[in-house]
């Protein structure tokens, strides 16, 4: 049982630390979280103001004059340098809006593992809670007094009954002792069942935090193999990215070419034109052409540009795109315009062919034209989604990022309160786990107990076994010694009355026993605040080392502001600059004093560590140390101060903008003197605790002294449980030796029916083999007796054949009948073999029903069962298994058509023998 209970601690250790790691950790993934937030957010904001000066510099350089055509390349060249700087600008921004993506979906990922910790930090801790209310209120029933208040009472008793019924004062005692045991039995019962109950609920408790911890692993395996899959998605969308930069960059140039050749046409047809009388209107439309082409080079450039700000231009872009359509209406109408002015033109110059070819020219350049019109139009679909996708996506990253920061928040107040709630929860467990070590020495003592007391009653048990048999002689000897049992009483009252002196004994140790435990739990108080105070120490520090970096960057400043002052200024600057030098200094050396004390404050906390044994001593030590500390705490107030007042001179000395700042330094000031406010009632609040700790001691020692007592009487129960157990065997085991006798002989007699049964066997195949043997013999005398009178029938055949005449009319119903007849007589001869199965004679009665004529016929029906019948009448003088042979040799012999012919010819008074003539004489005739 200690065993188990040390594991459960140990476990429950573990599980906590591991449950604290994990809230390092994610305070730790948090803050990191929102330090790339800010430099992402930062570098955005960066990257806008650079579009808006590249956007500002685009405007100029479209809405100053083209004077020259090298200032128009220049123009170009440029135009091509800041798209190139533009698409690497877009690349950039939409890698990080893809981080940003990557990140927002861990954090919030982490954010729901976070709140389930939480939520399951905050029910453990509330079960934990109950459980210990819960054991702490268990009734303390104080079973010994009553134990010996029964004994005192049933020794009384004993004492005033005397002399003459000495019998039954033996039973009356035997009687009483037997009750008292029964109640223990039942008290030991109910308190095992409770430790069951309590032991059922921790390995519940365990088995809930290993199945969390498997969760847990679990859920980092999933969001390991999400961040996979997000890379390897981003890279994808970065090479979709890539290739449409490098498709606009292929139609930029394709536009370049285009509009150098309209140019060099035009430079072409100047010539040809002044001397045309309509030179004039091909030059409006050739400076229409390149207006339209530079219109749409310009949007083009314009679309790209907007396309980069994803949310401010959505709005405008849509009005562009609505104008823009127009315009390309009225363009497509003008150019249909020029066509029939181009065809009126061809008509009319028909005999030039010089202007014929510059006709046909323009007219495969404005098709080619038409074509990139459309192109565009469809371009400006495309971009229109992606810009409408691109802004959801925008207005959905925002949302999630405001999302996650104000969760973000709520999950370091939860948190903060998560710490406060496990330091209160440690510094219960030291105090348990110290009561609960003790315990389990008294238990390891008590174990190695009773291992002796089972070594002695198993030779107690050996002992009982010969005293058995020398009952019936001690029984009389027992007459005679109950005058001696009288003495022996008044002896068990003497050793109750020691017994309640060392009671009283006992509850003196365990009151020196609460005495230490309460000076233990003070030291330990003690150190727990001197930690505090230590860690106060060092978040003091931290604040020092914020204030020194901000007093850097406010000098920073100063020197920026110093520069634009007028020389006059320098001088009185550089003084300020260093009388705050030495300030600075004078701070550092503060640091390094205030680091030293920290140090000491280490040392002094290993010495408290060391010193704990020793009471007084370390009171003192502790009392000096709070002082210390004390000081410590003014002197790094009036630090503060001091930093404070020198804040005002600076700022006082600094522009209107730095008032903010020092603002929220007031404010962080004012915080921090809140929060040593909460920490005093902190404080408050643990040194109530303690003394609920210091009770719950008290309670948990006497819950000890039950569960040894409870021990003790679980261990006879045991004994009681074994005895049973070794009857209940031996029972058993003559149960199964007679079963195995009854076995046996069940085995022998059904060897005996084996044997039998196989002499039956052998009996029956010796008959059987006889039977085969009459068989074949009967067989061969049926052939013997076909054989003679094969003969004769073949003599009566011919002379029926010669003396009886045939009529005309009857002569193809006889040649029928005989083919018939014949063919039915073959199919018998191959079929009817002797000894095949059944199944042979059924197919072959179904085939004498198909040949065989109907009685409608010639053919009788009476045929057949004659014939049969006069061969049943020689068979039915046998055996039974020999007729069943003959039927069987009957039905498969070859030669049954001979034997039916010439029974047919022995009956004289049958109305069938003319017919049965007849046949026997055609199968005489076919066998000739």
């Amino acid at each position: 049982m200690n065993q188990f209970y040390r594991e459960e601690l140990e476990r429950e250790r573990a599980s906590r630390a591991r449950v604290e790691q994990d809230l390092g950790e994610a305070t730790q993934r948090l803050l990191m979280a929102q330090e790339e937030i800010r430099r992402l957010t930062d570098e955005l904001d960066a990257q806008g103001r650079e579009q808006n000066e590249i956007e500002s510099v685009s405007w100029s350089a479209l809405q100053a004059p083209e004077s020259q055509e090298g200032g128009v390349n220049e123009w170009r060249e440029s135009d091509g340098t800041e798209l190139q700087m533009a698409m690497e600008h877009n690349s950039r921004l939409d890698k990080e809006i893809l981080a940003l993506r990557a990140r927002v979906q861990t954090l919030d990922l982490e954010r729901k593992a976070f709140l389930d910790l939480v939520e399951q930090l905050k029910e453990e801790i509330c079960e934990y809670q109950k459980s210990e209310k819960q054991g702490l209120l268990l009734p303390m029933p104080t079973e010994t007094e009553e134990v010996a208040v029964c004994l005192l009472q049933g020794t009384k008793d004993e004492g005033r009954i005397e002399g003459d019924h000495v019998s039954g004062k033996a039973v009356s005692d035997q009687e009483e002792r037997y009750q008292g045991s029964e109640t223990l039995h039942k008290r030991c019962r109910e308190a095992i069942e409770n430790i069951e109950g309590r032991n059922s609920q921790l390995l519940h408790k365990l088995q809930k935090l290993e199945q969390e911890h498997e969760y847990l692993v679990e859920r980092n395996e999933e969001l390991e193999s999400i961040l996979g899959e997000t890379q390897i998605q981003t890279k994808q969308e970065k090479e979709q990215f890539e290739s449409e930069v490098e498709g606009l960059h292929r139609k930029i140039t394709s536009l370049e070419t285009e509009l150098l050749e309209v140019q060099k046409s035009k430079t072409e047809m100047s010539g040809e034109e002044q001397a045309s009388s309509g030179a004039q209107e091909m030059q409006e439309m050739l400076e229409s052409c390149q207006e339209t082409i530079e219109k749409l080079g310009s949007q083009l450039g314009e679309r790209r540009e907007r396309r980069k700000q994803l949310a401010s231009e959505l709005e405008l872009l849509r009005e562009d795109l609505k104008a823009e359509q127009k315009v390309l209406g009225s363009q497509v109408s003008e150019l249909l315009e020029e066509r029939e002015k181009i065809n009126k033109l061809e008509q009319k110059l028909e005999d030039l062919c010089t202007d014929e070819q510059t006709y046909e020219e323009q007219m495969a350049k404005v098709v080619f034209l038409e074509e990139q019109i459309k192109n565009l139009r469809d371009e400006q679909e495309l971009l229109c989604s992606e810009l409408l996708e691109s802004n959801k996506k925008r207005e959905e990253l925002e949302k999630q990022l405001k999302d996650s920061n104000e969760e973000k928040r709520l999950l370091l107040e939860e948190i903060a309160q998560l710490k406060q709630d496990i330091l209160t929860t440690r510094e219960q467990d030291g105090s348990m786990l110290e009561e609960t070590l003790r315990m389990n020495q008294g238990m390891s003592l008590s174990d190695e107990r009773f291992q002796q007391q089972e070594e002695k009653l198993q030779q107690l048990r050996q002992d009982l076994r010969r005293v058995q048999n020398l009952c019936s002689s001690a029984e009389r000897e027992l007459r005679y010694e109950r005058e001696k049992n009288v003495d022996l009483q008044k002896q068990n009252l003497l050793l109750q009355q020691e017994c309640t002196k060392v009671k009283a004994e006992l509850k003196q140790a365990r009151a020196k026993l609460s005495d230490t435990t309460e000076t233990c739990s003070s030291l330990s108080a003690q150190w727990e605040k001197s930690q505090q105070k230590v860690k106060e120490l060092e978040q003091e520090l931290l604040k020092c080392s914020q204030a020194d970096k901000l007093q850097s960057s406010l000098q920073e400043k100063l020197a920026q502001e110093k520069s634009k002052v007028c020389e006059a200024q320098k001088k009185q600057k550089l003084k300020d600059s260093q009388h705050q030098l030495l300030l600075a200094e004078a701070r550092v050396s503060d640091k390094k004093l205030l680091e030293e004390e920290l140090k000491e404050a280490r040392e002094n906390e290993a010495r408290v560590q060391q010193e704990l044994h020793e009471e007084q001593l370390k009171r003192k030590l502790l009392e000096q140390q709070v002082e210390e500390l004390r000081q410590q705490l003014r002197h790094s107030r009036e630090t503060e101060a001091s930093l404070a007042k020198m804040h005002v001179e600076l700022q006082a000395k600094t522009l209107h903008v730095l008032e903010d700042e020092r603002k929220t330094d007031s404010s962080e000031h004012l915080q921090c003197q809140k929060e040593n406010q909460k920490l005093s009632e902190q404080l408050s609040l643990l040194k109530e605790e303690n003394k609920a700790l210091y009770e719950e001691g008290v309670r948990l020692l006497n819950q000890k002294d039950l569960y040894v007592r409870k021990y003790n009487e679980m261990q006879l129960r045991h004994k009681d449980k074994m005895r049973r157990a070794k009857e209940t065997f031996i029972h058993e085991v003559k149960q199964r030796d007679g079963r195995i006798k009854q076995l046996e002989n069940e085995l022998s007699e059904s060897k005996l029916q084996v044997e039998k049964g196989k002499a039956l066997i052998a009996q029956i195949t010796a008959e059987n083999e006889k039977l085969l043997q009459e068989r074949r013999r009967l067989l061969q005398k049926i052939t013997d007796q076909e054989e003679t009178p094969w003969s004769t029938r073949s003599t009566i055949a011919t002379l029926q054949s010669s003396l009886m005449p045939v009529p005309a009319t009857d002569a193809q119903s006889r040649e029928k009948d005989r083919r018939s007849a014949g063919e039915h007589l073959k199919c018998g001869t191959k079929e009817f073999q002797p000894l095949q199965p059944d199944s042979k004679s059924v197919n072959l009665s179904e085939r004498q029903s198909k040949v065989l004529p109907s009685p409608r016929t010639s053919f009788p029906s009476r045929e057949p069962p004659d014939s049969l019948g006069i061969l049943k009448a020689t068979q039915d003088t046998k055996p039974e298994g020999e007729a069943e042979s003959q039927d069987s040799s009957f039905c498969l012999s070859p030669s049954q058509p001979s034997e039916i012919g010439y029974l047919n010819v022995a009956s004289p008074g049958d109305t069938t023998a003319s017919q049965l003539q007849e046949e026997s004489q055609s199968i005489s005739s076919e066998n000739f």
